[in-house]
């Protein structure tokens, strides 16, 4: 279930952040007359944020790499029109408490004046998120219990997915009521540039441990041009691959690497007419991808 949270007012920022209990400085922090790139996007994804701030998994403490990404965020020169963040929002089981520090977590970026447009995955919980978050009048009505977002920006639209199926466990199921949506407001988007998102990755596998209707996707979105690129996370792994010139990309995750070797961190994106610019930001600036670029050229 994606959701939007819309920026702040400072007071709302305040409460916010003292009742989450957030290690984070309840002060305004803006981008000053800094006019946000209507073309930029920020990407996060595998969060993992748990109730216990202190939490480590894998030798990370993922409350501390959050807490250097938003900073690195709101450190940008240029401000992004929105942050993303492309599921496993909680840590392992989706604990209302783990919501409520990820709301303080994200509060200084919707302080900023930035909207935050959340998606689910497989360590999230639907009743617990529901509970947590506010409610959000955008959220698309037409898939029962599979809620789905579209986010407009300028060069493109960016339709978010819900691909939970079981709390903790491991594959990935849209479903054929989603699937058909999916395929409707595609065609009625025909004459627009679209980002599909999705928490789990393609996997074709015989007993797949991302995505079980892998082939149902690829179906909807391989024959509709309009569809440039697919991205997803689940994996913790930051890597690129084309079907029939769809860019297909795995985020890498903000919290812990499942292979030490792979990078931590977040990703800036930017649109133009004919492509997406994506530069990740490791959370290791030491770490040999930090920095690295990939250019995206649209499919025709």
């Amino acid at each position: 279930m994606p959701i939007t949270l819309h920026p702040l007012s400072r007071r709302r920022f305040i409460a916010g952040a003292l009742a989450a209990g957030a290690a984070l400085a309840a002060r305004r922090v803006s981008f000053g007359a800094a006019t946000p790139d209507p073309s930029r996007v920020v990407l996060f994804s595998d969060i993992h944020i748990d109730a216990d701030r202190s939490k480590v998994d894998r030798g990370v403490n993922m409350f501390d790499h959050f807490q250097k990404s938003v900073s690195e965020v709101l450190a940008m020169d240029v401000p992004p029109v929105a942050v993303m963040i492309n599921g496993d929002c909680a840590h392992l089981l989706g604990h209302v408490e783990d919501y409520k520090q990820v709301m303080g977590l994200v509060a200084p970026l919707r302080e900023a004046g930035l909207p935050v447009h959340m998606i689910f995955g497989n360590h999230d919980n639907r009743e617990n998120f529901w509970g947590s978050i506010p409610a959000d009048e955008k959220r698309v009505k037409a898939v029962e219990d599979r809620q789905v977002l579209v986010v407009e920006t300028q060069r493109a639209d960016w339709v978010m997915l819900d691909s939970l199926q079981k709390t903790n466990g491991t594959p990935g199921l849209l479903g054929e009521d989603q699937l058909k949506w999916l395929a409707a407001e595609l065609d009625r988007r025909a004459g627009k540039k679209v980002i599909v998102m999705v928490h789990h990755q393609l996997d074709e596998r015989p007993v797949p441990l991302g995505l079980t209707d892998t082939k149902a996707l690829l179906d909807v979105l391989l024959p509709r041009t309009q569809v440039k690129a697919l991205l997803y996370g689940h994996t913790h792994v930051w890597t690129f691959e084309k079907r029939e010139g769809l860019h297909c990309v795995n985020l890498p995750a903000v919290a812990y690497p499942f292979d030490t070797t792979s990078p931590t961190g977040w990703v800036d994106a930017k649109l133009s007419d004919s492509g997406m610019a994506l530069e990740l930001h490791c959370t290791d600036h030491a770490h040999p991808k930090h920095g690295e670029k990939h250019q995206l050229v649209w499919r025709g």
